[in-house]
């Protein structure tokens, strides 16, 4: 009997995406925060809760997962 692993579906809201996508290009929070005209803490929130959807700790295994699932760039 062949077991299915259940893989749940990751969704990230626009902001989430854009940031994810200024992170991927090796940017710091302060330039995000620049960029999108938002604080770095703003930038700082939406990269924690980018990491608790995703179950990752760092930038790059952020990054490496979402390139992995198609999912930085549309």
């Amino acid at each position: 009997m062949q077991s299915t692993i259940y893989k749940p579906v990751v969704s990230l809201s626009p902001r989430e995406k854009a940031i994810a996508q200024l992170v991927a290009q090796g940017l710091p929070n302060k330039c995000i925060a620049k960029n999108l005209n938002i604080s770095h803490w703003t930038v700082a929130t939406y990269v924690r809760r980018t990491f608790i959807k995703l179950g990752v700790c760092s930038r790059t295994a952020m990054i490496a997962l979402l390139i992995k699932e198609n999912l930085l760039w549309d």
